[in-house]
């Protein structure tokens, strides 16, 4: 499949390849070069997950204040215990 460079640097990659690859606009792509080729591969997402004790426990980095997460998740859980 041909593709061309833009003014600005940029090429298009078809939509049928980002498809087959999962490629979307937020992914992180890597590019090296072998010898006169250009390599373009997605970056892999790690998992945020890991199973310990046969429960499923989150070990990522979470994105936002988690100290009010954490608090607004007891909030809610005593509400429901409270039935208010």
């Amino acid at each position: 499949m041909t593709t061309t460079l833009d003014k600005y640097g940029r090429i298009l990659i078809p939509k049928r390849m980002r498809e087959l690859l999962g490629i979307t606009p937020q992914t992180q792509l890597v590019i090296t070069e072998e010898g006169n080729k250009l390599i373009i591969e997605p970056v892999p997402e790690e998992n945020p997950y890991e199973e310990k004790d046969n429960m499923l426990v989150f070990v990522g980095e979470l994105e936002s204040a988690y100290e009010r997460l954490i608090e607004q998740d007891r909030e809610e859980r005593d509400n429901k215990i409270l039935g208010l």
